[in-house]
């Protein structure tokens, strides 16, 4: 490897000059700029005509090229969102209170207890876990309340909860668990425990902590969610006496609650109590005016008392307050196919299934709905799902109306069971 030696850097012999190129350019143009100087002052007006718009011309060109100015994020009051989150709540309107509790808790990230109640509420109004927008719009709430602090129970409770709510009961163990174990004196876990507990049919294990529940929180929406599981527990195990009695206690910790009064009613249609279970959702109603459950119950309500217009009318009233209630709509689009109604009937059944109904029952009635139109073809395809369901699911007493829906179009099944 050779270096190589910079070239030598030769000098330049310098030529005396008097006066530089520029100062020879300068001296030309003085009498050039006094020319101009003296015709623009012989003729000002002129010159102001023509120039002036010229120039004012580039101005607004330029104008119009500068970027527009953004329009300012209107920032909320939170003095008004605060109110209205707390007065919504006590009033029992609780999607007025999830919008402005969301408010609120975006412009305070580390409320964790803030974050918890609106996690609460988006899963109560799931539809029961229906609703899946609704239920990941709380699984990201959940997780929100998590991020607000990690080390404390409350975001692994609720989520342990949202998780529930949708069927993932390891999920949810293994998040409430986790919750404990951050603080053991924290009752909503408990009380979460207890339900999922219930859901995996180990009641033994759920009534103890839905006991230690009762016994760490005396007043309140622990209390509430508590008794609540206790009712549904009892319910399972065929003690609707028991059910009715906790479920009652429940509504009388959280009045507003909607969902608790909802599940209750159904236990008195249960009990052949139809005018009590009335009773129950238009008192549910009055503290919940529009609330889309609330209105689908009285419809199954009215409809098994034999008011079948009454029902049409609840559950319309149901989707004018909430278009995408699959609810709503799956026992609107039954009624309307029991009536022979079988256009209207599919246009309901459609769209709940779509919007995610996993109900046999719809696919039995869309695919009937429009094999009656002669339509066989797309029936065959509701068909084939809702008798893969009951098969799925064990349902084999409801196998024989589906191969014999698929037997009329002409498609030929055998059993499995």
């Amino acid at each position: 490897m050779y270096l190589r030696t910079p070239k030598r850097y030769r000098t330049r012999r310098r030529r005396l000059r008097l006066f530089s190129a520029r100062t020879v350019v300068f001296l030309l143009l003085i009498p050039v700029i006094g020319a101009v100087g003296w015709y623009v002052w012989e003729n000002q007006q002129a010159v102001r005509d023509t120039v002036l718009p010229e120039i004012e011309g580039m101005v607004d060109n330029m104008q119009t090229q500068v970027a527009v100015q953004p329009t300012p994020t209107v920032t909320p009051n939170l003095a008004i969102a605060k109110s209205s989150c707390l007065n919504a709540d006590r009033l029992g309107n609780t999607e007025e209170a999830i919008r402005q509790c969301s408010i609120l808790a975006e412009s305070s990230p580390n409320d964790v207890e803030l974050y918890f109640k609106v996690t609460h509420m988006l899963v109560i109004t799931s539809n029961f876990g229906q609703d899946a927008e609704r239920l990941a719009e709380a699984r990201e709430f959940a997780e929100k309340t998590i991020n607000a602090n990690p080390e404390a129970p409350h975001g692994w409770a609720i989520r342990a909860m949202t998780l529930d709510w949708g069927g993932d009961y390891g999920g949810a163990l293994a998040s409430a668990l986790h919750a404990r174990s951050l603080d053991d004196t924290f009752a909503p876990t408990y009380a979460f425990l207890g339900s999922i507990y219930e859901e995996l049919g180990q009641y033994d294990v759920a009534l103890g902590y839905l006991n230690q529940a009762r016994e760490m929180d005396t007043a309140g929406l622990v209390l509430a969610d508590t008794f609540r599981t206790l009712g549904a527990l009892y319910n399972t195990q065929g003690d609707r006496e028991e059910a009715v009695k906790n479920y009652e206690l429940a509504l009388q910790q959280a009045p507003q609650q909607a969902y608790i009064a909802i599940e209750l009613s159904f236990i008195y249609m249960a009990l052949q109590e139809v005018d009590t279970a009335i009773q129950v959702l238009v008192s549910a109603l009055e503290k919940n005016p529009g609330d889309p459950g609330v209105l689908w119950a009285l419809g199954v309500a009215h409809f098994r008392s034999g008011m079948k217009e009454r029902a049409y009318e609840y559950y319309q009233r149901c989707l004018d307050n909430d278009q995408n209630n699959v609810l709503c709509l799956s026992y609107l689009g039954g009624l309307y196919f029991f009536d022979g109604d079988y256009v209207t009937a599919s246009n309901n059944l459609e769209r709940a299934i779509r919007l995610g109904s996993d109900d046999p029952d719809d696919f039995f009635q869309m695919g009937r709905s429009l094999s009656a139109m002669d339509r066989c073809p797309e029936a065959t395809t509701y068909l084939q799902q809702g008798y893969d369901l009951v098969t799925e699911r064990g349902q084999f007493d409801k196998q024989a109306n589906f191969i014999n829906a698929l037997q009329d179009c002409g498609v030929s099944i055998t059993s499995g069971q």
